[in-house]
């Protein structure tokens, strides 16, 4: 038996034969070519770029409707590579200067375009590296006219360095049943693992070497929250345990579904408030079906990210409005949280060029951005505050550092409102403000920053990684990057301990959120207020239904604090949830 961590990507436990997929060589053969024929070539270049493009087509159009169009758009991404002037002409350039068979060029090409991307921190440049290794072995599959067999795959555990979104696709078309997937290729926001959430596949990434192992008997994959790992070689009694827990894990799942409706209260009547995170169109329209009580970070820069150039006033105002009116239709206290732009050197923009970092978490990001293009500031303040006339909306300002920086803000939104007073233009006169605690220097200030905002929110995935100085893009250090380390914990009491004595509200919509061990932990620091995906609200909802807050706070918290290490701490959180499961079993 030997029991292997990684990162989970979509919960479950599956319990299956595993398929050992090595990266595939495609054998291409290298020769000469006589300068004669280098038209045919350029033909045969052509014809393949044509059929895989019609190949995306099929696909494309075969899923509408059975796939959601935002998750569609990754193809829509391999069919502009395929029609991208730099890449083609690249190769018909190589083509003639080297005189070698087209296949190759192709090849050699790819690789120097995927080796450049994959060298940059920026992840979203780091995924457009496996969109061209996609569209490039597309390319040269149609050039060899070759066709891959993934019937091998139906009912197996795929264990591979690395999957192509397309392959997820084709599989999902083809009706195959991937029971799930691990991979050594680590990427929570990669297109396969939004693939994987939407398909439903539980999913472990980052796991090492694993084309180097051997895979040939049953695995267990466990990807649920705490310890996500695979189990190889498991033994008799593990697979009667986790089948066990399987059916308890579809048994919750029907259960949560009858949660609706019901507020998230405390055994001894603490009312827990559960919003959303929403990052993108795809979220919003998911909102509809969601329990949440509202939405706790509505990030901006998606609609930045998707805009030929800075969204006007109006395009932003049509935004917030579309956002608002379905937060009217939520059932709980139906406020909306609007987070400003948040980009930097590790989030960019495809129409402005950011100034290139050694190391861009600690660069030239979020606030530090806005305040220093003041006008793009100002155009997104207008557009909140000619929105959040009447409405509970506030807004939140990412990256802050020290106290100058919302000084400065509080001016310039003083500035903004007479300027839609002076035009005649209706407006909030007062709107609550808040700030994420993401950085040191914050943490320690915040009774200062208390004299000046409404509301602090807690983004602990970069918290953590400051608190650690652990790069949370970096798989060598990925064992550092974890909220459960006893100084992360420090760090977030102190903050609760600080926000609540000056009677200020305080959430937390990091990662954090989404994990219900972690929301014990939270909790016992007196932390009542979470925003996070909406696909997590139920499980969390459950979690709270049967915890008592005082004991959390009298006994849980004391313990944590002491804690040397993450280990510990896991420990004690673990045992907490089996006592407290069996006590509501029992009743």
């Amino acid at each position: 038996m030997e029991k292997i961590m990684g990162k989970a990507i979509f919960e479950g436990i599956v319990i299956g034969e595993p398929y050992l997929r090595s990266k595939k060589q495609l054998g291409i053969e290298e020769y000469k070519i006589e300068p004669h024929m280098l038209e045919d070539e350029m033909n045969r270049f052509e014809i393949a770029i044509k059929d895989a493009k019609q190949d995306l087509k099929f696909l494309k159009s075969s899923l509408k409707g059975k796939v959601k169009n935002n998750d569609l758009k990754i193809l829509n991404v391999h069919l502009m590579i395929l029609d991208d002037p730099v890449l083609l002409s690249e190769i018909g350039k190589r083509l003639r200067n080297e005189l070698v068979n087209i296949e190759k060029v192709v090849a050699d090409v790819v690789e120097f375009y995927v080796d450049m991307f994959k060298d940059m921190k920026d992840p979203i440049y780091r995924q457009r590296a496996v969109d061209i290794q996609d569209v490039g072995e597309k390319i040269i599959g149609q050039l060899m006219v070759e066709n891959c067999e993934l019937n091998e795959l139906d009912n197996k555990i795929l264990v591979t360095k690395e999957i192509l979104p397309s392959e997820l696709f084709k599989m999902h078309h083809d009706k195959i049943n991937l029971l799930g997937i691990v991979t050594e290729y680590s990427g929570a926001t990669s297109h396969v693992a939004i693939l994987a959430k939407t398909f439903g596949i539980p999913t472990l990434m980052g796991v090492k070497d694993v084309s180097r192992m051997e895979w040939k008997n049953k695995v267990i994959l466990d990807t649920r929250k705490g310890d996500p790992c695979v189990i190889k070689d498991p033994t008799e009694e593990q697979i009667i345990e986790y089948k066990k827990q399987k059916l308890k894990l579809m048994a919750i799942k029907e259960e949560n579904k009858k949660l609706k409706g019901l507020p998230a209260i405390t055994k001894d009547g603490v009312k827990v408030i559960l919003n959303a995170n929403i990052g993108g169109i795809t979220d919003l329209i998911s909102l509809n079906n969601s329990m949440a009580d509202g939405v706790g970070l509505l990030r901006t820069e998606f609609l930045y990210m998707e805009s030929k150039f800075f969204p006007t006033e109006q395009e932003q105002i049509d935004l917030y409005e579309r956002a608002y009116k379905k937060v009217e239709k939520l059932k709980g206290e139906k406020s909306l949280i609007i987070r400003t732009l948040d980009i930097g050197a590790d989030k960019q923009l495809p129409y402005y060029k950011m100034p290139n970092e050694e190391n861009p978490f600690l660069g030239f990001r979020g606030i530090r951005f806005t305040l220093t293009h003041k006008n793009i500031f100002k155009t997104q303040l207008r557009a909140i505050l000619r929105v959040a006339k009447d409405k509970n909306i506030k807004v939140m300002f990412p990256m802050i550092s020290n106290l100058e920086e919302i000084i400065q803000i509080k001016e310039i939104l003083a500035v903004v409102k007479k300027e839609l007073k002076d035009e005649g233009l209706e407006h909030a006169s007062y709107i609550e403000t808040g700030i994420m605690v993401e950085v040191p220097s914050t943490v320690f200030l915040i009774d200062k920053f208390s004299k000046y905002v409404d509301f602090f929110s807690l983004g602990t995935n970069d918290l953590t990684q400051y608190v650690m100085a652990a790069d949370r893009l970096s798989a060598d250090v990925a064992y550092l990057n974890d909220y459960f380390e006893p100084a992360v914990l420090r760090a977030i009491n102190y903050i609760a301990e600080e926000a609540i004595k000056q009677n200020k509200k305080i959430s937390v919509c990091g990662e954090m959120a989404n994990d219900p061990m972690a929301i014990l932990t939270l909790m016992s620091f007196g932390i009542e207020r979470f925003s996070m995906l909406s696909t997590y609200i139920p499980m969390a909802k459950r979690t709270i239904l049967r915890l008592n807050s005082s004991d959390l706070k009298k006994e849980l918290k004391p313990k944590l604090l002491n804690c040397n290490n993450a280990r510990e701490v896991k420990k004690i959180l673990k045992d907490y949830i089996e006592v407290i499961t069996v006590e509501n079993d029992r009743s």
